[in-house]
């Protein structure tokens, strides 16, 4: 199994995005000069090629590149190409994140979901995909969800008895596993789409009936195409507008921590564009009663 196999069996990248991952590791290897090999290099190697690419790169993209080289190898030691790691969750510091604005508040949050028809045109014949849009549309509103972890989410992660869902991760992908609560106004939509709507879904597309995705596409449909024409009925800026503003109201309600998990974020620093000084206070403490 090559690198791009690897990452297609764990992340849910575009094309365009592998052959950035391509490029960034043709980046890596032509820094390595001096009798040097990508695949051979220690910590400390792995290192003076960061400070080289300083120079021609910010710190967001070079943490990018980094991710890249980290991915690259995670594959050698799983392909038993090499026994270490040599820099696993190596990221450089880069400046704050700037404090959000013109956040959606609650009220327009509920109109999104509230005033999202389940009615197609053509005579009916596009209900069903509205229908389905809709059940997406309210993971974004309530859970805060990102369209690719909502793509990944299986039919057996879906709890209406209970209220609950289940959101994965993928492999080493940046949000954490978590399971959230649903909203009342949520579940009766699910519960029709999941037993209903999604039946004649299955039958559209031509998938098979066992497919486990709760949110199956046509063979020639991808997940993307369809949450940009959720973005475009919505009349929103982007669909991490509605994630962030959802994240924003965690953020008055729930401590850090519970926010943290509800968005998935594997660090605190993540909400540091929501509250920065609420993230500051919350370090002090920690370096003030539990220090390394």
């Amino acid at each position: 199994m090559d690198f791009r196999k690897y990452l297609l069996g764990i992340y849910p990248y575009s094309k365009e995005s592998l052959k950035a991952k391509e490029r960034q590791i043709g980046i890596w290897r032509r820094l390595c000069i001096g009798g040097l090999q990508l695949e051979a290099l220690d910590t400390k190697e792995a290192l003076r090629l960061v400070e080289a690419l300083k120079q021609d790169y910010n710190g967001q993209t070079l943490n990018n590149m980094l991710c890249t080289l980290e991915q690259y190898y995670y594959w050698l030691v799983q392909s038993g190409k090499r026994k270490d790691h040599p820099i696993r969750n190596l990221r450089i510091r880069t400046p704050h994140s700037p404090i959000l604005r013109n956040l959606l508040d609650q009220q327009e949050l509920d109109a999104l979901y509230r005033n999202y028809s389940e009615k197609g045109h053509h005579r009916g014949c596009f209900d069903v995909y509205r229908q389905r849009n809709k059940a997406i549309v309210g993971l974004l509103v309530y859970q805060g969800l990102d369209s690719g972890s909502i793509s990944r989410i299986q039919v057996t992660y879906l709890d209406t008895d209970k209220g609950l869902i289940h959101v994965p991760k993928a492999g080493d992908y940046k949000l954490a596993d978590r399971t959230l609560p649903l909203e009342a106004v949520q579940v009766m939509g699910l519960y029709h789409y999941l037993h209903t709507t999604r039946p004649a879904l299955l039958r559209l597309i031509k998938a098979p009936a066992n497919t486990p995705l709760l949110f199956p596409t046509g063979s020639k449909t991808r997940f993307s195409a369809i949450t940009k024409n959720i973005r475009r009925q919505l009349g929103v800026a982007s669909l991490i507008l509605v994630r962030n503003s959802r994240i924003a109201l965690w953020m008055k309600r729930y401590n850090l921590r519970q926010v943290q998990y509800m968005a998935g974020y594997r660090t605190l620093q993540s909400l540091e564009k929501f509250n920065a000084g609420q993230i500051e206070q919350l370090k002090q403490a920690i370096e003030k009663y539990h220090p390394l």
